[in-house]
């Protein structure tokens, strides 16, 4: 591409635009073969191909302007856009040249099939040179060597950079810079149709990238546990312990191993796998000798690819990149500035040990101003049930309303009237319980109410456990509660009444079958709380 003659005549080809200074340097450079090297098997055009190929897009959009709305806006644009590069497909890539508008110079992809433009792929001609040289380079290949933007959902960045310092200290460590350049350049990502790249941004109600990564760490820890002390990896805050950057529809969860390197472009990727399959040799924890580009150019590759060390690999997906669908106005996230401890030393002892009843649940679990119990009367439930409820139960609901506790344990809306009234309820779950136990009776002991000693549910778990009285005896105050469990088989009822379980499960000193326990590295005072409700809750 040493033809000066034809750079000047392109050049004066484009009039009322002038043609970035980074095209015109590259065109002018001397030795530039016209073989396949640009990212996503694309050959540069040489100056002269340029114009033929936008002259025969022009035409081409135009014919077919009468049979499609999507040609008649693309005949309108793309005498704007040059191509500078094509593939054997039959598509190209286009430098857009409208002067004043924002993306001038950007690089867009033309697919023939759908003639839509979608967000540039680069910003420019330099950074296409620069990612093409990286993905020239085996060890580290670019993303967009591989991939290809959604039509549908194409990603974008999200609407203010990510403040990288202030998130790699709050993390206590950097980050691998192709992450980084990734996020910035894609956002929150849907890869292969399959894998979520999670990147440090929050959608209120959906997503926060702080909590993900306490949670997912925290599973991690757990599961870990299961394994032989010596094959347990460290999970990060630990020092080079696993950190996440992403996850599978299928459940699989992926890490980076920081102790592989002090430098973050060196960490390779670790899958959680959830379900690893026989005779494979594959691990819960497998680790891949590849880095995070590595190994996501691995999920798209070709039929007998194999990473090191061998195991089976997320794939192969297809090489498609789109704006994770949950996350569309996702927004920058910023971490949480350091707050005090909630409570005292003083209060924490209260909460934690010496405390009892009400006062010591209240410091524990804050309950709300305004709780919500429907629109109904406790004279109107004790009417329908044909009973009163426990004194005890009452005297909760008062304080605490409906809501979930820890997180996990939601108690049903005791007067909401109409469809989801409290009756209906548990009608709904006794009627589930009955037709188990007419399959499996020695696996359903439990008698439904209203039959005597029958159980009678008033909270479930998020499990699918749950929580309610044996209706012993003519006095509620007087009945015992249990737990049915989802996932494990009948125990006895519990020892101790409402407010005194509540407490000692959120103290972490009371573990039984369907109320989820707490892990050892947990502070029950963070993970114990209440979420009051609203009329817009299910139950």
């Amino acid at each position: 591409m040493d033809d000066t003659d034809d750079v000047e005549a392109v050049v004066a080809s484009v009039p009322g635009a002038a043609l970035p200074t980074d095209l015109v340097a590259w065109w002018r450079l001397d030795g530039v073969a016209a073989t396949v090297w640009i990212p996503l098997d694309f050959a540069p055009l040489e100056p002269a191909e340029a114009l033929d190929v936008r002259d025969t897009l022009v035409r081409v959009a135009r014919e077919e302007a009468a049979h499609s709305d999507a040609h008649a806006a693309a005949a309108e644009y793309l005498p704007g856009f040059l191509p500078i590069a094509d593939n054997a497909g039959g598509d190209h890539l286009l430098v857009d040249l409208r002067s004043g508008e924002p993306t001038f110079g950007a690089v867009f992809l033309w697919d023939h099939e759908t003639p839509k433009l979608g967000v540039p792929l680069w910003e420019s001609v330099s950074e296409l040179l620069a990612n093409a040289a990286e993905a020239l380079n085996d060890a580290h290949p670019d993303i967009a060597s591989f991939t290809t933007p959604s039509a549908e959902s194409p990603p974008a960045p999200l609407p203010h950079p990510v403040d990288w310092t202030a998130v790699e200290t709050w993390l206590g460590s950097r980050l691998p810079d192709d992450y980084k350049q990734l996020a910035d350049r894609h956002g929150p990502l849907d890869f292969g149709e399959y894998l979520w790249i999670h990147v440090p941004c929050v959608r209120k109600d959906h997503f926060d990238y702080g909590d993900w990564l306490r949670e997912t760490h925290r599973a991690a820890r757990i599961a870990a546990r299961q394994l032989p002390e010596g094959e347990r990896p460290a999970v990060h805050p630990h020092p080079c312990g696993l950190l996440a950057w992403g996850h599978s529809r299928g459940g699989d969860v992926l890490f980076w191993d920081t102790s592989v390197s002090e430098d973050p472009g060196r960490w390779t990727v670790v899958v959680q796998h959830s379900h690893p399959a026989p005779g494979s040799g594959l691990l819960p924890f497998h680790r891949y000798d590849l880095t995070l580009t590595g190994y996501l150019r691995h999920t798209v590759r070709a039929a007998g690819e194999q990473p090191f060390p061998p195991g089976p690999l997320l794939g192969p997906l297809p090489g498609s990149i789109a704006r994770t669908r949950y996350l569309p106005t996702a927004e920058p996230w910023t971490p949480p500035a350091p707050t005090a401890p909630r409570l005292t030393e003083a209060e924490r002892r209260i909460a934690m040990e010496t405390g009892t009843g009400l006062d010591a649940l209240r410091l524990l679990s804050p309950p709300p101003e305004r709780p919500y119990l429907g629109g109904g009367t406790w004279e109107g439930l004790f009417a329908e049930l044909g009973t009163r409820l426990p004194t005890e139960y009452v005297e909760l609901m008062e304080v605490y309303g409906a809501g979930d506790w820890g997180e996990w344990l939601r108690f049903l809306t005791p007067l909401r009237t109409g469809e989801r009234r409290f009756v209906t309820r548990v009608e709904q779950v006794l009627g589930a319980y009955r037709m188990h136990k007419d399959r499996h009776p020695h696996h359903y002991p439990l008698v439904p109410w209203p039959e005597p000693d029958g159980f009678l549910p008033f909270a479930n778990s998020y499990d699918n456990d749950y929580l309610g009285w044996l209706t012993a005896g003519p006095d509620p105050d007087a009945w015992p509660l249990i737990v049915w469990p989802r996932h494990a088989e009948q125990g006895p009822a519990l020892a101790d009444g409402l407010i005194d379980t509540l407490l000692a499960w959120q103290r972490g000193a009371l573990v039984t079958e369907g109320l989820a326990g707490l892990d050892e590295e947990d502070d029950p005072v963070e993970k114990a709380g209440f979420d009051a409700w609203d009329d817009s809750a299910y139950w």
